[in-house]
């Protein structure tokens, strides 16, 4: 005859199994943080990133203002403004650089810098084969 004794050690079991689903539930609160954490680092990156690009168009053009009078007319005003535009976005770049970031993209379109930043998540690398090891964020900045 059976006494009941089967169901000795079960209460560990459902220990067990509600332990791992409280873990489980923690982990995925803790990495959407650390998501959401990432993603305000990538746009104060690319908002400062875009801000240093900017603000270097910005000199480049006010120092052009100055030299206007001699060089007005001259064909090479479209590579002086290569030129800003290459190094504003390498002022972009070194900013996002030491905000632990990197500039995926980076355009002048007249004096409007538009830059995207990366950050790089490894905690989310950990997640097999979803690929979110990194948020993205966009800034432009230009004249007001």
């Amino acid at each position: 005859m059976n006494t009941g004794d089967d169901d000795v050690g079960s209460a560990s079991l459902w220990a067990l199994s509600m332990a791992m689903v409280l873990w489980v539930c923690v982990a995925g609160v803790v990495l959407a943080d650390v998501a959401v954490v990432a993603r305000h680092r990538a746009a104060t990156a690319a908002d400062m990133a875009a801000l240093a690009g900017a603000s270097v168009l910005a000199r480049s053009e006010s120092a052009g203002q100055s030299d206007a009078g001699s060089a007005s007319g001259s064909p090479g005003g479209s590579a002086a403004a290569s030129a800003a535009g290459s190094t504003a976005c390498a002022a972009a770049n070194t900013v996002a650089l030491a905000n632990d970031a990197i500039v995926t993209s980076c355009h002048v379109t007249a004096n409007v810098v538009d830059v995207t930043a990366s950050v790089r998540i490894p905690a989310l690398g950990l997640i097999g084969g979803l690929r979110l090891d990194s948020v993205s964020a966009r800034a432009r900045a230009g004249p007001g």
